[in-house]
């Protein structure tokens, strides 16, 4: 079984893999790297799902998705680093100009083998 990974533009299947898994919770989609901590605290169901949706639709998206014959099975949150919230923080400290991409979140779909 090959696993295939591709820009996380599906909602449904950035959903399935880090969304809640009760759908009305206000937790989950690892959305800490993009949003400071006060929003992401703040933000609420069903605003919550439709940010992420949005995510999907921007260019770049906000991660990438693995898939096992089809099936979402896994998550990475990628982004350039100049737009995270970390690079944002005044109590992290500023580490250089370097224009890179940073990974902040992995998760593997509950039950993948």
């Amino acid at each position: 079984m090959s696993i295939e990974v591709r820009p996380a533009t599906e909602f449904d299947d950035v959903a399935a893999v880090v969304g809640p898994r009760n759908p009305a919770s206000n937790v989950c989609f690892c959305l800490n790297y993009r949003l400071g901590s006060t929003e992401a605290r703040k933000l609420r169901e069903p605003d919550r799902s439709a940010k992420v949706r949005e995510l999907c639709r921007q260019d770049p998206p906000p991660g990438v998705i693995a898939y096992q014959e089809d099936q979402p099975v896994g998550w990475a949150a990628l982004h350039p680093r100049r737009e995270t919230s970390f690079a944002r923080n005044r109590l992290i400290p500023h580490v250089d100009e370097l224009d890179v991409w940073s990974l902040w979140c992995f998760r593997v779909r509950p039950g993948y083998r």
